[in-house]
């Protein structure tokens, strides 16, 4: 039996269209199995600037409830691991931590990540 799954209702994300971190909204949620609403179901935002919408997985998702109550330090960014939205990070050439604010797929996978004074970049992930 599957193990329900809150998503969060409102998150800071990246919006392609806007291209600009802006907050979003939960839109609705989409059962993988049609039935159970868990971490591997796709959860669609909305932009509150643009109203356009993306989809996130719940996997993609629950650091961020996993980090959301407490505050941790960022984790020292390496090519090789492997990283959820709204992980906060720590990148070795840029000097500064930043927030992950999106995902692509691909090969090798990409993070968005919004940097303090570097702004938006994109790292490799899952080398």
């Amino acid at each position: 039996m599957a193990v329900t799954f809150s998503p969060v209702e409102a998150l800071e994300l990246f919006c392609r269209f806007c291209e600009k971190v802006t907050p979003c909204q939960l839109d609705r949620s989409i059962a993988g199995n049609g039935r159970t609403i868990d971490k591997n179901s796709t959860f669609e935002y909305y932009c509150t600037k643009c109203f356009k919408t993306a989809c996130f997985s719940g996997n993609d998702l629950l650091e961020q409830l996993k980090t959301a109550p407490k505050k941790e330090p960022p984790r020292e960014y390496t090519p090789h691991a492997h990283y959820c939205i709204g992980e906060r990070i720590h990148h070795k050439k840029f000097k500064e931590g930043g927030l992950i604010v999106s995902k692509d797929s691909g090969t090798p996978s990409r993070i968005l990540v919004l940097f303090d004074k570097a702004g938006l970049k994109k790292l490799v992930q899952d080398i």
